[in-house]
């Protein structure tokens, strides 16, 4: 490969994924220091891959999940074909998702072996799922592993920084704390509910601001009993990905599940105490520098399961987590 590399980048579906993806597009960069990177992502991502400098051009392909999307994929192709790519890296593992760069013709096509794709790439690899962290299972696609130079960082502009503090109104006489409490994958990813909200109740009596941070307005109702108390407010469903983002940037201390808000998170050096139940603090672990945060994990017999709901109906895994351990962890963070 050369150093003037143009590589086309089919990036993974997950906000979380996404973001640790970085590290591969931060590596290329430091590698092939005059290489240009475009990247194919999901509709809902593309302002979150704008936040990201190492990317050039971004195509949006909105797909249904488990649609082949033929049309759709064969009308991208020949739209930016002309952008003569000499190298594309396939970060999913579906077959679909390496058909582009396939019918582009690009001389070099790098993936994984899986759902019998292999005649679609150039260059191959075999995957032992869970066996390697997610940064590492990227990075091994371009024959490299994760260092803290890499270290996913999203772009934080001061204007719009400013313009989100002041619609949300965020304090700067208190300390400000974000709970995080969905995780898209399944409830055996998600702390239970009375549990942030014990811990809400915490920090209010320390005179902190709380914050609930997510995309799901209806999880509003788990938690009325708190968001008529001073100094609780809830910005479920209200903020957009960016927004979401931003305010996270802003924020004294982030509470979160193993969840694509996490992964934001530590991208903008927030403060972070990260909860991990049926998952891997191993396998998808946040990109944080040591003094910025913390994984709790309890690492029972049981898990990792990786299942979204608790096989055993008990979710030991989150319960034997509580919320005075939380809190006693979050005060080194708000000296």
């Amino acid at each position: 490969m050369s150093p003037r590399e143009k590589f086309l980048i089919i990036s993974p579906s997950w906000i979380g994924d996404l973001i640790i993806s970085q590290s591969l597009l931060k590596y290329l960069k430091q590698e092939y220091i005059d290489c240009h990177i475009d990247i194919i992502v999901r509709p809902d991502l593309v302002d979150l891959a704008k936040m990201m400098p190492e990317v050039s051009n971004i195509y949006p392909l909105d797909i249904k999940h488990k649609s082949l999307g033929l049309s759709k994929r064969y009308r991208l192709a020949n739209r930016i074909k002309i952008n003569s790519y000499s190298s594309s890296i396939i970060l999913p593992s579906s077959f679909k998702s390496a058909i582009i760069p396939w019918l582009i013709n690009i001389p070099i096509r790098i993936g994984y072996k899986k759902e019998l794709r292999s005649f679609l790439l150039t260059k191959k690899y075999s995957l032992v799922k869970h066996k390697d962290n997610m940064s590492n299972r990227y990075l091994k696609l371009a024959d490299s592993s994760y260092t803290d130079s890499i270290r996913p960082s999203l772009t934080i502009e001061a204007n719009i920084l400013d313009i989100v503090r002041k619609k949300y109104q965020v304090s700067n006489s208190k300390k400000n704390i974000v709970l995080c409490p969905e995780a898209e994958y399944g409830k055996a990813k998600r702390w239970p509910t009375e549990k942030w909200i014990d811990l809400a109740k915490r920090f209010k009596e320390r005179n902190h601001n709380v914050y609930l941070l997510g995309k799901n307005k209806s999880l509003e109702e788990e938690y009325e009993d708190i968001l008529n108390l001073d100094s609780i407010v809830s910005l479920l469903g209200k903020t957009s990905l960016v927004e979401a983002t931003y305010f996270l940037s802003s924020a004294d201390l982030a509470i979160t599940n193993d969840s694509g808000l996490m992964h934001i998170a530590a991208s903008v050096e927030t403060n972070l105490i990260s909860i991990f139940g049926s998952s891997s603090p191993f396998y998808t672990p946040p990109l944080i520098k040591n003094e910025f945060g913390e994984v709790i994990y309890k690492g029972l017999e049981c898990s990792p399961c990786f299942k979204r709901e608790c096989p055993l109906h008990h979710l030991d895994c989150l319960n034997d987590i509580s919320s005075k351990e939380i809190f006693e962890k979050s005060i080194k963070y708000l000296r």
